[in-house]
């Protein structure tokens, strides 16, 4: 499929063609192993926030299927701009986009949550003389929050269909489905100062910028404790199970700085004013999508190298009368801060603007790699 592609488009097409789906189906897999695990666990007090955290991973990385790589299958094979295949990437971006960004939303708050959860549990043990009545109630509210936080995509789009009959291009015609329906930018999607507020000013904060220094401030917090508490040099088990500790938080903290800071960087940026080629400028974005899901495929490998194979996940359960009095065990702290999570940015999906060719080539569609489309 990449044969008859060069420089910039070549490695774009071999990064969404072949390198997207490898991660994003190991990803499925390793979280749908993270589920069955944390079920056979569900004792654990994380086990809630955990079971949400791989959902949404598990989410994104099969949504990362439809909006991102059928698409990219689209653009790069050149099939039928009005075709099934293209049917189906317009009604994947149009409809999927949203949910996909409300899981990343999700994920990302969640962890947050779980930092929060950890680091109280930690500096004041006492607090925490109980499992909550209803652990999975934040959470739900949470996904609440992110499928309203990103509801307004949903609006972004204004949909039409187009009808065999009407198109005059005879080529067009003759690949055409019967009734297509398409969609393009809506007049909310063009308001700028709508642009402005959530591309620059809302999403950056709430899903880079506050998430980033919860995860610092507060796991810096739980090193300094971990590192201050004093374990007899006998302890060997014990002394392991501090080093899982430490290396998982501090793994968790640079998988979320190298893996998104990329998003925030290219939402802040305009391209166009750099007269960057627009070959290239799709790769970019590109390999910043592949880096959000290969955080969110990686964490499953985090959950297992850093918990000794999940045996830590089920020697607190074992524990668990014990927990109200010593909350701050170190089976439990090695999964402080476990979860850390990769998220597609809004602007990623702006990947495909540059991709789409307008319908009644007056305004550019959003999701949906379309070539020539002249009526």
């Amino acid at each position: 499929m990449c044969h008859g592609h060069s420089d910039w488009r070549l490695v774009g097409c071999l990064t969404d063609i072949y390198l997207l789906p490898t991660i994003c189906i190991v990803g499925v897999l390793l979280n749908s192993l993270c589920l069955a695990v944390f079920r056979t666990a569900r004792h654990h007090p994380l086990v809630p926030s955990l079971i949400t955290l791989s959902l949404c991973d598990l989410f994104q990385l099969t949504l990362s299927l439809f909006v991102l790589f059928i698409p990219a299958i689209h653009d790069y094979s050149e099939s039928a701009m009005l075709g099934v295949l293209g049917q189906v990437a317009y009604l994947s971006t149009g409809l999927l986009s949203p949910l996909l960004l409300a899981s990343n939303s999700a994920s990302i708050w969640t962890m947050c949550y779980i930092t929060i959860q950890r680091h109280r549990a930690i500096h004041n043990p006492l607090g925490n003389t109980g499992h909550p009545a209803r652990p999975f109630l934040p959470l739900i509210c949470i996904i609440i929050m992110a499928l309203v936080f990103n509801g307004s995509k949903w609006f972004e789009y204004s949909w039409f269909f187009i009808r065999k009959d009407d198109i005059v291009d005879p080529q067009l015609r003759e690949s055409a489905l019967s009734l297509f329906l398409a969609h393009r930018p809506s007049t909310l999607a063009k308001y700028m100062a709508y642009r402005q507020m959530m591309d620059k000013l809302l999403y950056p904060i709430l899903v880079y910028i506050i998430p980033l220094l919860l995860l610092t401030i507060l796991n810096f917090r739980i090193l300094t404790t971990i590192a201050r508490r004093p374990v007899p040099s006998d302890h060997k088990s014990r002394m392991a199970q501090e080093r899982r500790a430490v290396t998982l938080i501090i793994s968790i903290v640079l998988f979320f700085f190298i893996c998104h800071t990329g998003g925030l960087v290219f939402r802040w940026m305009d391209l166009r004013q750099y007269e960057l080629s627009g070959d290239w400028s799709i790769f970019v974005k590109d390999l910043i999508n592949i880096l959000f899901n290969f955080n969110s495929a990686c964490n499953p490998l985090l959950y297992f190298l850093f918990t000794r194979q999940f045996r830590d996940l089920r020697m607190s359960s074992l524990r668990r009368p014990f927990y109200a009095v010593s909350s701050t065990t170190q089976p439990e702290r090695s999964l402080a801060t476990t979860g850390l999570h990769s998220h597609v940015e809004p602007s990623l999906l702006l990947k495909f603007k540059a991709r789409f060719r307008s319908i009644d080539t007056e305004t550019e569609l959003f999701a949906v790699s379309v070539r020539n489309a002249n009526f």
